[in-house]
């Protein structure tokens, strides 16, 4: 196996390392790994096991693909709900939604963690990040929406020059 080893709970430091390299994919060969370890205990055992369930999940956030973080997302609301210690798998709630892009959701979990435990640190640090990552997007995105315009009022005005230029040829004849 890659550098990912996901145990829970965590040790402390842990979140810190991976909120580093919070947009980096995990490697395909750990999702591999942890879904075949999640699948041989959903056949032989009669309840998944929660480290099994939270390395497989935290793989999920992790990929590069979106429907894969989706079902990250899926199996740590999953875990949400078996009333264990919540607040490793809300702040990965967190890190799927932040991945997705869905940054209001992604807020919401990590004031969610804070309600938990006031001052947490990661999720002090992943508000932060979200908020410099809409700010960035923001800016993009009205470059984007201002670079369209400036083409749209170019081509309006290439057009109407066209328009012009046909009508004084068409009067001179």
């Amino acid at each position: 196996s890659s550098g990912i080893n996901a145990e829970w709970p965590l040790r402390p430091g842990e979140l810190d390392d991976i909120i580093e390299d919070l947009d980096a994919p995990c490697d395909e060969k750990d999702i591999i790994e942890h879904e075949k370890l999640y699948n041989e205990e959903l056949q032989t055992k009669p309840v998944v096991s929660t480290r099994t369930q939270f390395g497989y999940a935290y793989v999920l956030v992790k990929s590069s693909y979106d429907n894969d973080i989706r079902k990250g997302i899926r199996l740590f609301e999953e875990l949400c709900q078996s009333g264990v210690d919540q607040r490793d798998f809300v702040y990965y709630l967190a890190v799927g939604h932040y991945r997705l892009h869905d940054y209001s959701t992604a807020i919401k979990y990590c004031e969610r963690v804070l309600g938990m435990e006031p001052g947490n640190q990661q999720a002090v640090q992943l508000k932060e990040i979200i908020s410099k990552k809409r700010k960035k997007d923001a800016i993009i995105g009205a470059a984007v929406l201002g670079g369209g315009a400036v083409a749209l009022t170019g081509g309006l005005l290439l057009a109407g020059a066209v328009l012009a230029a046909g009508i004084a040829a068409v009067k001179k004849r």
